[in-house]
């Protein structure tokens, strides 16, 4: 159900993007934007739910095509069981970032590319497209919502 509402969320934001009302990120918007997204996935990768509890909205909603939805608690759950099986992150980029304002809500879209390494060493590159949402609030930047094509 939460992932439903996010999702018509996220569509509510698309649709009034071409309105009045919605902007592009300052450079210094951007900037703290995107240490943010490296926050949130560079924790997730290493395992630091500490930082991700800190990080993640409480409402989170998070998807892929490949294994679908996942509320918070699932997020941070799956970032313990990646750093415990022994996996780590070897790569992680960005490029295309765009990111639309909306008042104190940001919608960043961009394709990413990550190589991460098994325990035995085996490394495997995935590469796709991510739509995340984050939220202003006390002057931090959260991270209610992603969802990742690959």
């Amino acid at each position: 159900m939460r992932a439903m509402v996010m999702v018509l969320l996220l569509g509510m934001v698309f649709a009034t993007g071409q309105r009045q009302g919605s902007t592009t990120a300052d450079a210094k918007t951007r900037d703290e934007l995107e240490q943010a997204r490296d926050v949130v996935w560079r924790s997730w990768f290493a395992g630091d739910t500490a930082t991700l509890d800190r990080v993640l909205a409480g409402a989170l909603a998070a998807g892929d095509n490949v294994d679908g939805w996942a509320d918070r608690k699932t997020a941070i759950s799956g970032s313990r069981e990646f750093a415990k099986n022994g996996s780590k992150l070897v790569r992680l980029e960005f490029d295309s970032t765009a990111i639309t304002m909306h008042g104190t809500v940001a919608v960043m879209t961009a394709r990413y590319s990550y190589t991460i390494a098994d325990r035995g060493g085996r490394q495997e590159t995935t590469r796709g497209y991510a739509v995340e949402i984050f939220v202003q609030e006390k002057g931090t930047w959260t991270h209610p919502f992603w969802h990742l094509a690959h």
